[in-house]
């Protein structure tokens, strides 16, 4: 056995060395090319210097620039020539070949093939930035992705997990595990002395950061003696403001941290890994993180028992050199640094204490206007009133993720414009669409009355929402007849959607600063994911995460769809945006119009000629973008194709879903309307408590005399029941 493991080990010092061998040889090819070519040029200014330290953080000194044809690499850690052939050039890094770059900046991130597509459009919207960035390639596929997509990543390949071809979602050992290669790569980074902003893959960047970390901005100059900054997910407003929300109960969000490359730092980061290494149970990186930076134990949480969490406390004050009641805030150990830094009127950073580490870690926490969790962008949106857009979205706090794609954090990021993955071919100008356009009044929220009804909100949400998605349900019935795409409408949300409980139908920490009602994401109302059709379905496709190709397909396969910002976002396709027409249902009481659509123009624009019996009506009003069509109310399916036929070119067909509620009759095909039912209860299944803070003596004693069954929980105003759709004609 002993032999054996010689030899294996032996065998693997080999397969390392010679590819660093295979490395250095491509390298060496490439430098004396890139030396033939700018020897044969004369030009002196075809050599390029980075003086931008940002732009040359983490690649060797650029040589000579060659003309290029399209389309140009991507502008990364630094600008690249091509190798002979118009091969690109090495972008994969080990980090000895990263040395020579102390005290810059990268950008950086860290995926498998997994996540591919978030990956693709992290690196992006960092690329728009034209800064330096790093992507620690955890697997094969993602250094087939960096080499192919020309990026620069670290080769941590070597750590590599059958598990990384799927999307990690609900498995606690996976995710921690994935941590812990993480901050491997990170640490490797680290003690090159180059300072890291690493954040999840489901996090946009919408600006650099750069000046924000070196203290550079006005208000933040304390964020320059900062070990580590941390993103938050606090959702208060003021206490964002006054406090950071350093002390407060809320967690700190892992998702988007900065390291400099000081002593404090690296030993901060070194901690952290060796805590998720031996994490437990539900531990992943965010609550190993909060355990160390609170001056708890290793494991804290399931690892230790109360008397050593005791030992633990006491030793940890004697370490830190403190009193039994520690500094004044409400967790951790720690304390105001920026005074003692001379810089009144910045945001706060703070001395911590991390027993066994360092007794001052300066660390600050990024502003939420500035980093923003999946709750205040999405949900609060704060963005809006205050007309801030953040550096950075997370995708936190969000729903409709499966374990084979994120659905529910690509469709936040898509309705908003910050998905820069999509192939225009497949989401704009392949299909044909039914635009739901809701026509209904908003009525206001109701007064917050406390004990008096504190089932109010609730029932006017599920009641706003058990409406909405019938008419939607409607909606959808009609496009899957006419094999259309639907464009969801804008969808309010009169109560926020939450694992625990509400005060006054939002968050208790967000009451001061959430709107009611708001405009809420899609996962708030339905589920993106049950739209793409079972797992079976979504399997067979070409790519993970595609649509159905078709609405009128079998309902196992899902029902294509668009979110309603769609809309905003095809200004560029003129020939999909202004190709539209309106569809009425027919009212005999309606006022002529004043330009009645001549029948040569019809003729001679239409894709078909009109049934011989039509009972359409076509007009015309001007300042309109197309034609609206009438039709009596309570068709059947067929005779509602025949009657839009001669419009089946127009890209977009709206109609409001009052109209789209009443044009469906029935279906012909008894076994078409089957298989609609199926659809509608499979992809508007959601079911959802919406419970009040506050618990009153009756649900109390309800609750201790033993769990009631699901639904009959009276702290609870359960969502939502299947809509009704049209049936089969009789």
């Amino acid at each position: 056995a002993a032999l054996t493991f010689s030899v294996l080990v032996l065998a693997n010092s080999l397969l390392h060395a010679q590819r660093r061998e295979q490395q250095l040889e491509l390298m060496l090819h490439s430098l004396r090319s890139r030396l033939a070519r700018c020897a044969e040029q004369s030009d002196a200014s075809a050599v390029l210097k980075s003086t931008d330290p940002m732009k040359a953080a983490v690649c060797p000194p650029c040589s000579c620039a060659q003309q290029q044809s399209s389309p140009p690499p991507p502008p990364v850690l630094c600008e690249r020539t091509r190798g002979e052939g118009g091969a690109p050039s090495l972008y994969v890094h080990t980090a000895a070949s990263l040395q020579g770059r102390a005290g810059q900046w990268v950008m950086m991130t860290y995926a498998t093939g997994g996540v591919r597509e978030m990956l693709a459009n992290w690196v992006r919207h960092i690329q728009r930035l034209k800064t330096p960035l790093l992507v620690a390639a955890m697997d094969a596929a993602v250094i087939s992705q960096c080499t192919s997509e020309r990026f620069d990543c670290l080769d941590w390949a070597h750590t590599s997990v059958s598990g990384d071809s799927q999307y990690v979602r609900g498995d606690f050992s996976g995710f921690r595990s994935l941590g812990v290669r993480k901050l491997d790569a990170l640490l490797a980074i680290l003690r090159l002395r180059i300072h890291v902003v690493i954040s999840d893959v489901d996090c946009v960047w919408s600006a650099d950061p750069a000046p924000l970390v070196r203290g550079e901005l006005a208000g933040y100059k304390a964020f320059k003696h900062a070990d580590v900054l941390v993103a938050t997910d606090c959702m208060d407003v003021d206490a964002d403001f006054r406090t950071s929300c350093f002390g407060e109960l809320t967690d700190k969000n892992t998702g988007a941290v900065a390291v400099r490359a000081t002593p404090n730092g690296i030993a901060t980061m070194a901690e952290w890994r060796i805590r998720l290494a031996v994490a437990q149970r539900d531990e992943q990186d965010q609550t190993t993180f909060m355990d160390l930076i609170d001056g708890n134990g290793r494991g804290h949480r399931w690892g230790m028992e109360p008397q050593q969490r005791r030992e633990w406390k006491a030793f940890a004050h004697a370490w830190c050199e403190l009193s039994s009641s520690g500094r004044p805030l409400s967790r951790g150990i720690a304390s105001v640094s920026s005074p003692a830094l001379g810089l009144a009127g910045t945001r706060q950073i703070f001395d911590v204490c991390l027993p066994n580490v360092s007794q001052a870690v300066k660390i600050g926490v990024f502003p939420i206007a500035f980093v923003s969790g999946g709750h205040t962008f999405f949900v609060q949106q704060l963005q809006t009133p205050s007309a801030a857009w953040p550096y950075a979205v997370h995708a936190t706090y969000q729903f409709g993720d499966m374990n084979d794609y994120p659905f529910g954090k690509r469709q936040r990021f898509r309705d908003w414009g910050m998905w820069l993955v999509d192939d225009p071919a497949e989401m704009i100008t392949s299909s044909k669409y039914l635009v739901l356009e809701d026509d209904e009044p908003l009525a206001p929220v109701r007064p917050w009355v406390g004990f008096q009804d504190l089932h109010a909100r609730g029932r006017q949400h599920v009641e706003h929402l058990t409406r909405l998605r019938g008419r939607i349900a409607r909606g959808v019935a009609l496009a899957r007849v006419l094999n259309r795409t639907v464009v969801l409408p804008k969808m309010y949300c009169y109560c926020d959607k939450f694992w625990h409980r509400l005060e006054a139908c939002a968050i208790p920490s967000a009451t001061g600063a959430q709107p009611l009602p708001f405009v809420c994401p899609m996962d708030h109302v339905l589920d993106p994911a049950l739209w793409h059709g079972t797992m079976l379905r979504r399997a067979a496709r070409p790519r993970p995460g595609m649509l159905p190709a078709r609405a009128d397909g079998d309902h196992t396969e899902g029902m294509p769809y668009r979110g309603a910002r769609w809309l905003d976002q095809i200004g560029d396709y003129p020939a999909v945006s202004a190709s539209t027409a309106r569809l009425e249902v027919a009212d005999p009481n309606q006022s002529s119009s004043p330009f009645k659509t001549p029948a040569s123009l019809l003729a001679a624009t239409r894709s078909a000629v009109p049934p011989a019996a039509s009972v359409a009506s076509h007009v015309f009003e001007p300042g309109k973008l197309g034609p609206t069509v009438r039709l009596p109310a309570g068709m059947h399916d067929a005779a509602l194709r025949r009657e839009l036929e001669p419009y089946a070119y127009a890209s977009l067909l709206r109609v409001s879903l009052s109209d789209a509620g009443k044009l469906l009759g029935c279906l012909e095909q008894q076994a078409d309307a089957a298989s609609l039912q199926k659809l509608v209860q499979s992809i508007f299944t959601h079911s959802w408590c919406y419970r009040p803070q506050e618990m009153t003596t009756a649900w109390s004693a309800v609750e201790r005399r033993g769990k009631p069954r699901r639904g009959d929980e009276p702290w609870c105003v359960w969502g939502f029941e299947t809509p009704a759709v049209p049936g089969g004609c009789a």
